[in-house]
């Protein structure tokens, strides 16, 4: 499994620092348990089962640090049970219209079944423009050691509206590009191309401070060498979370 530079990454926190709006002082705490019909990532599936996925964050000041993880329900068709475990830490600046997320986030895989373990480190880079009711978004990932120079990123466009004051719905549209390190992880070719498109849709239902809705996401690989060497290259996962922030 796996998910420029680091030091590209820390340029763009500093540079942004100068000039970032204030952000709230307080001190927040979340957390969250989502029951999902499996499990992918950047669409390659790592479960095609029933998955538990609790979540707690921790955030002010703009940085947040979470823990996430993943478990099977039931064995998965390829004989595996996955166990993830991510740690992130992320730090946020507004500079008017751009929202820039600089990330670092580290991840265990274990396969309960087998002595299959994994582990790396990846920087991401989390952009997005407001240009009213949508946002344009761009989420980029560049593993930095385990498997060194895999590179992702996800480009599209995202609207989230509120219709009642209880009530949020939201939608959004993306590409994902590959470099050939990345889809030799994943699927053993080593080839650099745009990977995949995908669509996702959710409603969220907020009472007080806790919140509950259903998430859908559709997934398909489009380059036809790494379709091809994937046992599920397209997928829809139903997830219905529920949680709270204090």
């Amino acid at each position: 499994m796996i998910k420029p530079t680091l030091l590209a990454l820390l340029a763009c926190t500093t540079a942004a620092r100068a000039v970032a709006q204030d952000v709230p002082q307080r001190m927040t705490y979340g957390i969250e348990i989502a029951f999902r019909s499996g499990h992918g990532d950047r669409g390659f599936i790592i479960n095609d089962r029933p998955v538990v996925q609790p979540v707690m964050w921790f955030s002010g000041r703009g940085t947040e640090f979470s823990a996430w993880s993943s478990f099977a329900v039931a064995q998965t068709t390829d004989g595996a049970r996955p166990q993830i475990v991510e740690l992130e830490l992320t730090h946020e600046h507004k500079l008017g219209r751009l929202t820039v997320g600089p990330a670092l986030r580290m991840y265990f895989y274990h396969d309960a079944l087998s002595a299959d373990r994994d582990r790396s480190l990846e920087g991401w880079l989390n952009l997005s423009y407001d240009v009213g009711p949508f946002q344009l978004f761009t989420r980029q990932s560049l593993d930095v050691l385990t498997y060194k120079g895999a590179y992702f990123v996800d480009a599209g466009i995202e609207s989230e509206q509120r219709i009642s004051p209880p009530l949020v719905i939201g939608g959004s549209l993306g590409a994902g590009w590959a470099s050939w390190r990345f889809n030799y992880a994943y699927a053993a070719v080593a080839k650099s191309t745009l990977d995949r498109v995908r669509a996702a849709t959710w409603l969220t239902v907020h009472l007080k401070q806790f919140y509950v809705g259903p998430h859908l996401e559709f997934s398909t690989i489009v380059d036809p060498a790494v379709r091809a060497a994937v046992n599920r290259p397209t997928y829809l996962l139903v997830r219905l979370s529920m949680g709270g922030e204090f």
